[in-house]
């Protein structure tokens, strides 16, 4: 495969980015939607049918469908249009029930989508930094971090201000267990790794 090429194969897609050969299919989200919403996500976004979530930093696009399989409506954005074309592939080789809505995607700075939509939750899931002890991260995530920007905690804390003015519920920003948070979140929901700090939105209906 070339390099930025995507091929898509029964029940996933392959992918040849950042100089790695990385490979999606259904069996990580369906494993975490046998959680239903008892998952710290799922928890941490309400999730439940029609609830609308825009996946603000989607990446690969995980977390934005195991809400779609738990019945959330999702859009997504991603940023880098490399990332995204693997991401949209990637939405159509899911098998979602049919009682999900397909998610929706599109390429570029997700501020600009605040500006004319509202939803119920936004999502922020910004690439971490580098890991305390060192440790190294999934093949994928590394593929990520050699595309993407790392967002700063200054530059999260204004997106967060920006997000809250666009969600009805709350906004959902994802955070390493150990990491400060980027405000004082009205609630917080832990994970193994991971924590989830929620925040109440503000946007009028």
């Amino acid at each position: 495969m070339a390099a930025g090429e995507v091929k898509a194969e029964a029940g996933g897609v392959t992918v040849r980015i950042a100089g790695r050969t990385l490979r999606f299919d259904d069996r990580e989200v369906q494993r975490r939607a046998k959680q239903g919403r008892r998952g710290a996500l799922a928890r941490a976004c309400g999730a439940q049918p029609g609830v609308s979530v825009h996946d603000a930093l989607a990446g690969w696009g995980t977390d934005g469908l195991l809400l779609a399989m738990l019945g959330c409506r999702v859009h997504m954005t991603e940023a880098h249009p490399d990332v995204c074309a693997a991401l949209a592939a990637r939405v159509r080789a899911t098998a979602l029930p049919p009682s999900c809505a397909v998610p929706t995607w599109a390429c570029g700075d997700a501020r600009e989508c605040w500006h004319e939509r509202r939803f119920d939750v936004v999502y922020l899931d910004p690439m971490f930094g580098d890991h305390p002890r060192g440790a190294l991260p999934a093949l994928r995530m590394q593929a990520l971090a050699a595309l993407a920007d790392e967002m700063g905690d200054d530059e999260l804390a204004q997106m967060l201000v920006a997000a809250r003015k666009s969600a009805a519920s709350r906004v959902v920003v994802k955070r390493r267990r150990r990491a400060p948070a980027v405000a004082p979140p009205d609630w917080r929901i832990l994970g193994r790794s991971v924590r989830f700090d929620v925040y109440r939105g503000g946007a009028l209906p």
